[in-house]
C-alpha cells in the first residue's frame, strides 16, 4: 500500500510539473518576439500589399514589444519571396503578406519550390477588393450586354490590358470570354498602372483595376465603369453593377491579401499574431486608410484563411482548365 501511495504522489506531482512546464511553454510561446519580425512582401514597394503590410507593422511593433519590418522582395511572379518564407525559421519572426497570386501560382503548380499549403501555416486574412471592368469611351461600349454584342460583331477588335497570365485580371476576363462567347485581344502589362494610364489614354479598350481607384476615373468622365466583379453591387461603387447582375450569375472575382507564416510555427504563436492583427484591421483609422486605396478589412480567423486559399486554389484549378491559360 505505502508503494502504490509513493507512486500515485510521485505521479502527481510529475503531472503537475509537466503541466506547469506546458503552461510556461505556451506563455513563452505567446510573448515569442524576441527579435525584429519580418513581414515579407512578394512585390515592389507602393502598392496595396505594400500600404496593407505598413499599417500592419507600425502598429504590430508596440503590440510585441519588438521592431516589425517591411521586406520587399519583389520578382519571380511572388515565388522567390514566397520561397524564403517557405524555408525561414517557424518561430513566428518571419511571416508572408500575399495575395491571390499564392492560390493561382499552387492552381497551375509549374514546378514550384514549395508546396502552398503543407509549407505555411495560416494567420489571417487580411482585405478583399472587387475590381472594376473599365472601358475607353473609344470603345463604345456602356454595359456588358454592349461589349458582348461588339465582342461578338467583330472579334479580337477590342483589346484588353491585363497583367499577365499569374494574375487573376488576366484568368478572370478569360474566363469571361469563355462563358460569354466572345474574342477580345490581351495586351500583357508587368503593372496595373501602366495599364490603367493606357487604357485612359485609349491604347487599350479595357481593364480590370480595384474597383476604388477605378471609379474616380469613371466618375470623372475618363472612362466607361461596365461592372464590377464581386457577386453583388460593391460598396464604392454601388451605382454599377456586376458581372453576375448583368447576366453571368456564376461570375465572381474577389481579390484577397492574407498573413501566412513558415509550416510548424507553435499554435500560441500563430493565435498571439492573429489576436493582434485583428485588432488592428478592426481600428478605424486602419479601415479608413485600407478603403481608400479601394481595400475592404476582413478579419477572420486562420481556420477561414485555410479554407479560403484551398478554395481559391481548385477555383483557379478550374479556370485554368478551362480557358488553357499557361503560367508565365
Amino acid at each position: 500500500m505505502l508503494t502504490r501511495r509513493l507512486t500515485t504522489m510521485w505521479l502527481c506531482a510529475a503531472a503537475a510539473f509537466t503541466g506547469a512546464a506546458g503552461m510556461a511553454g505556451v506563455a513563452h510561446a505567446a510573448d515569442f518576439a524576441t527579435q525584429p519580425v519580418r513581414i515579407v512582401v512578394p512585390f515592389a514597394p507602393g502598392g496595396g500589399t505594400d500600404l496593407a503590410a505598413r499599417l500592419i507593422a507600425e502598429r504590430l511593433a508596440p503590440a510585441l514589444g519588438t521592431q516589425v519590418v517591411v521586406d520587399n522582395r519583389p520578382g519571380g511572379n511572388s515565388v522567390i519571396a514566397t520561397r524564403a518564407v517557405a524555408t525561414a525559421a517557424a518561430d513566428g519572426h518571419t511571416l508572408l503578406l500575399t495575395t491571390d497570386i499564392h492560390a493561382i501560382n499552387a492552381a497551375y503548380a509549374a514546378n514550384l519550390p514549395y508546396d502552398a499549403l503543407r509549407d505555411f501555416a495560416p494567420v489571417m486574412q487580411l482585405t478583399t477588393s472587387p475590381l472594376l471592368l473599365l472601358a475607353h469611351p473609344s470603345a463604345g461600349v456602356r454595359t456588358m450586354s454592349e461589349l458582348v454584342a461588339a465582342a461578338k460583331a467583330q472579334p479580337r477588335r477590342l483589346s484588353f490590358g491585363s497583367l499577365g497570365t499569374s494574375s487573376p485580371h488576366h484568368l478572370g476576363f478569360a474566363w469571361f470570354q469563355k462563358m460569354a462567347g466572345i474574342e477580345v485581344t490581351d495586351v500583357p502589362y508587368k503593372g496595373g498602372g501602366q495599364a490603367l494610364v493606357d487604357l485612359l489614354g485609349g491604347q487599350v479598350h479595357l481593364s480590370l483595376v480595384v474597383a476604388g481607384n477605378g471609379i474616380k476615373h469613371a466618375r470623372a468622365g475618363k472612362a466607361v465603369a461596365l461592372a464590377v466583379t464581386s457577386p453583388t453591387r460593391h460598396a464604392s461603387a454601388p451605382e454599377v453593377p456586376s458581372i453576375a447582375e448583368s447576366g453571368w450569375p456564376e461570375f465572381m472575382l474577389v481579390n484577397w491579401y492574407a498573413l501566412l507564416a513558415p509550416a510548424g510555427t507553435p499554435a500560441p504563436v500563430l493565435a498571439r499574431l492573429a489576436a493582434e492583427v485583428g485588432t488592428i484591421l478592426r481600428e478605424p483609422a486602419v479601415i479608413d486608410k485600407l478603403a481608400a486605396a479601394g481595400l475592404d478589412a476582413a478579419p477572420g480567423s486562420p481556420a477561414q484563411l485555410d479554407a479560403l486559399v484551398r478554395r481559391e486554389i481548385e477555383r483557379y484549378r478550374r479556370i485554368i482548365a478551362l480557358t488553357g491559360a499557361k503560367p508565365e
